[in-house]
């Protein structure tokens, strides 16, 4: 009976023993399965964050190539724009190029004509009546000066001497009346001057006592009698220094030449 106990106690400590084996080895396969779980979740989830970046930088990428798509775009229409304006540019140019040589050509003709202009002014100021004569004669100096300067266009040559052909003109349409000095008898006379266009021209010394006129056949002044044109001068004087009121008077008037 006593030999009985110990076989019965060995033969229930073996399966026990093989029970607890086998419950170690399943405890270390769940380990083992749980820290392989674990390691795929850290691999999935680096694995995620690395197509986040990629896909990140797929976007950048991708927007980058519509900006630049953009500014493609809006340079082909930008060159297209200027090739336009090339274009018109080339046309301007190659204008300016035939009105420069047209200009040439017309500037060549036109600087004799301008020669011939100032001579014709400057002998038409000597045979003229002699007032603001060098006031005149600066002028004329004045606008052949000017033709040799290279500062000066030709257009603006030709304005000039327009502008004193002008000038010219309107003094056959005024009154004038000035103070000057003139030769009487080879007497330097401070006189006073009243001039009606170029119709007549005559001269009162400054205390009325002698009256005279410019004779264009002698070219020179002649002596009035006092008597016919004293009060006539003076009268015509106070007129156009708007001392009086405009009215009929008598001059002496040269008689036309052919």
């Amino acid at each position: 009976m006593n030999s009985l106990r110990p076989k019965l106690a060995q033969g229930l400590l073996l399966p026990f023993c093989a029970f607890l084996l086998a419950t170690g080895v399943q405890a270390q396969s769940v380990e083992q399965v749980l820290q392989a779980d674990a390691e795929i979740t850290d691999a999935a989830r680096a694995g995620q964050q690395e197509i986040n970046q990629i896909a990140d930088e797929t976007q950048r990428v991708i927007d980058e190539y519509r900006t630049v798509a953009k500014q493609v775009e809006g340079l082909k229409v930008y060159n297209a724009q200027l090739a336009l304006q090339i274009e018109d540019q080339e046309r301007d140019i190659a204008s300016l190029d035939r009105s420069i040589d047209e200009a040439s050509r017309f500037e060549a003709q036109l600087a004799p004509v301008m020669e011939e202009m100032i001579e014709s002014l400057r002998q038409f100021v000597e045979l003229d009546l002699p007032f603001r004569l060098d006031e005149r004669r600066e002028s004329v100096e004045r606008l052949q000066t000017n033709l040799g300067r290279s500062d000066i266009t030709s257009a603006e040559k030709f304005r000039q001497i327009l502008e004193v052909y002008s000038i010219e003109q309107d003094y056959g349409l005024n009154l004038e009346t000035y103070e000057s000095t003139i030769q009487l008898n080879d007497v330097e006379t401070d006189v006073n001057i009243f001039r009606m266009g170029r119709i007549a021209m005559v001269y009162q010394t400054l205390d009325q006592a002698q009256t005279g006129a410019w004779n264009k056949q002698t070219g020179s002044w002649e002596t009035l009698s006092p008597g016919d044109y004293q009060r006539a001068v003076a009268d015509a004087i106070k007129i156009a220094k708007k001392q009086a009121a405009i009215d009929i008077i008598s001059l002496p008037v040269s008689a036309p030449q052919g």
